[in-house]
């Protein structure tokens, strides 16, 4: 009996040291503003398409994105989406075929989005303004940079300046290069300054919104030089550009976005501390309007904009494709879902868990 409790102590006391064991397991976490699943999941809408309201270059669009079949068209849109992550990875949120996935707080705009996606908590009492306020709930990324583990791995890139806010840089310590920063890297590269004088220089559509191209070219020489172990990137073009009636611009950036991820993959793939050890996982903050003109629209008078998606792909997840049916699932899932891939404890600030989504 004395070796039975002594083997059962030994275990006991072995528990928190392998809770805290070195995991091998790389996340990049990406997000993109307001890009509705329909696009996704149908690819060009030909209402939108059709309206000189919209589109400049009608003729051209069609060239580029029409096609006779949603599968077709999705495919031409995001190549990269139904060529390569349809067949290695799960796509969640094609309504079309039952598979529903919402966020879960009251307001259906950006700051709440992030917030609750992020911290898995959608706090409609201190979270409903796009205001710059220093987001009070603690998101996984801050968690992950307080574990020891994780501690000084952890960057954030935004195309947004709010995501200083979003993820409290102050408090939790991360560096969050967003909006029109520089680059924040200590050992930056020439092609990092590069980026600088070329941002300082170019004219600008927004001062709050820098375009998405810094933000991905950004991420990706930081993970060239830092080797981040959690890399979070949110892309916002298409929000902006669906706010100012700009469908084709927003069906450009939604392309753009399929390549930059493409691209971030592929890198991932070439570098040994990233091989095979890194799972991608995509959502949106909002959706949008699903009809004209509530397309250009969000909040929570418009049917619509509290419609999401997910897809995640590489390591740890099973090759899935296209979820058909199943529960319905929540933006604030998705915190708890990069939590189980780091092995954090992660509680909301309720002190509550959230059901990971099921990557297998």
């Amino acid at each position: 009996m004395k070796k039975i409790i002594l083997a059962l102590l030994l275990v006991t006391l072995c528990l928190p040291t392998m809770a805290k064991k070195n995991n091998d397991n790389r996340v990049v976490f990406i997000m993109v503003d307001g890009l509705r699943w329909e696009e996704i999941f149908n690819g060009i809408d030909s209402i939108c398409l059709n309206n000189k309201k919209y589109v400049s270059d009608i003729a051209e669009k069609q060239k580029l994105y029409w096609r006779a079949t949603p599968e077709e068209r999705r495919a031409a849109l995001f190549p990269f989406i139904w060529g390569e992550v349809s067949k290695m990875g799960i796509l969640y949120g094609n309504r079309n075929k039952g598979s529903f996935m919402n966020v879960a707080n009251g307001m259906h705009f950006s700051y709440p989005g992030y917030n609750e996606t992020t911290t898995g908590y959608p706090d409609d009492k201190n979270v409903n303004s796009n205001d710059a306020f220093p987001n009070p709930n603690v998101s996984i990324l801050e968690a992950a940079n307080k574990d020891p583990r994780y501690q000084g791995k952890v960057l954030a890139f935004g195309s947004w300046n709010r995501f200083h806010e979003i993820f409290n840089q102050d408090r939790s310590g991360i560096p969050v290069n967003a909006g029109w920063d520089a680059s924040k890297n200590p050992n930056a590269t020439a092609a990092e300054k590069d980026y600088d004088d070329i941002a300082r220089e170019i004219p600008r559509q927004w001062p709050t919104l820098r375009y998405d191209v810094f933000t991905y070219r950004y991420a990706l020489e930081a993970m060239k030089t830092c080797h981040p172990v959690l890399t979070f990137v949110g892309f916002g073009e298409t929000d902006d550009f669906a706010h100012i009636s700009k469908y084709g611009l927003y069906i450009d950036s939604a392309n753009r976005f399929d390549r930059f991820m493409k691209d971030l993959w592929e890198y991932t793939q070439s570098d040994p501390f990233y091989k095979d050890k890194t799972t991608f996982i995509v959502t949106c903050d909002h959706g949008r309007g699903n009809n004209d003109p509530g397309w250009k629209s969000h909040g929570n008078k418009v049917p619509g904009a509290s419609e999401t998606w997910m897809i995640a792909f590489g390591n740890q997840v099973k090759a899935k494709g296209e979820i058909e049916g199943g529960k319905q699932i929540y933006n604030k899932q998705v915190a708890f879902t990069v939590a189980k891939l780091l092995d954090i404890d992660f509680k909301n600030t309720e002190g509550n868990r959230e059901e990971p989504i099921d990557l297998k």
